[in-house]
């Protein structure tokens, strides 16, 4: 065995996990595997999908929502709230352990590396679901979710809580990872109360989140266990990448600001 593989996205918080957790395990991370996540192709795309499954007045509505956000500076800034958080490392750039970048994830040469590395911990924050003969390379392999389940599984799962007015269920799962989406069983749940700034509020989470999951990597790598429970599907949704229009993005982008409204005036 050889400590542990991260499989992450590229982005500064990844980036700063990564070697946090480098750091804390005693140099124990021994590859960083970088996917490139490819954009849903934008409007152009967006636009193809709507003209065949729905009528040109769609079109002109999701162009409308894509525009709304788009020219406005204080919808992307809400809209950018959902990813605030302290920074854990003091590395400017660079990652501490071996990287890798791939395409696929999934792919031959991903599988030989991990396998000739025989981790202890596969340990995973964004990116494409990983296949049945990758996660089984390792003991253990984690991933933190960003959503709380089973109520809300894959794609903007804390977003889409924000839509439906679900402020009790806006948390951040770390569950064991299995082929199905977000279906592992939970370890931990992270939660904070959502009676204050989404600033504050995501800020705190965000931060609670990372520090419980690098916790929870290094008791699994030294008692070589943890305790968790299992998920009643049942009892929530999938949501999928292709449901996340850009109206939701305009009306996500709205809530938050009214979110903000009663603490702005606060502080004024």
């Amino acid at each position: 065995m050889s400590g542990i593989v991260v499989i992450t996205t590229k982005g500064e918080a990844r980036r700063n996990f990564a070697n946090a957790l480098h750091v804390e395990t005693n140099m124990a991370v021994s590859l960083v595997v970088l996917q490139n996540v490819g954009k849903n192709g934008g409007i152009l795309r967006r636009i193809i999908t709507l003209y065949k499954k729905s009528s040109l007045l769609g079109i002109f509505v999701e162009l409308y929502h894509f525009l709304a956000v788009k020219l406005s500076p204080q919808k992307r800034r809400a809209l950018a709230i959902l990813s605030r958080r302290s920074v854990i490392s003091d590395m400017k750039e660079g990652y501490l352990a071996e990287t890798i970048e791939t395409n696929e994830v999934n792919e031959d040469a991903v599988y030989e590396r991990v396998k000739e590395l025989s981790p202890d911990l596969i340990v995973i924050w964004g990116g494409y679901i990983l296949k049945p003969r990758l996660l089984h390379l390792a003991p253990h392999a984690v991933n933190m979710h960003f959503g709380v389940v089973p109520y809300y599984r894959g794609v903007n799962a804390v977003q889409h809580a924000i839509l439906n007015d679900d402020f009790e269920r806006i948390g951040i799962t770390i569950h064991h990872a299995v082929p199905e989406v977000d279906a592992g069983k939970v370890i931990k749940i992270v939660t904070t109360s959502y009676r204050k700034s989404p600033e504050n509020f995501f800020m705190t989470l965000n931060d609670l989140a990372t520090r419980e999951y690098l916790d929870i990597v290094k008791r699994i790598l030294k008692e070589r266990r943890i305790d968790s429970e299992p998920q009643d599907l049942s009892r929530g949704k999938n949501y999928l990448s292709k449901e996340w229009t850009y109206k939701k993005q305009n009306l996500l982008a709205k809530k938050i600001l009214e979110w903000k409204k009663p603490y702005k005036k606060a502080q004024q």
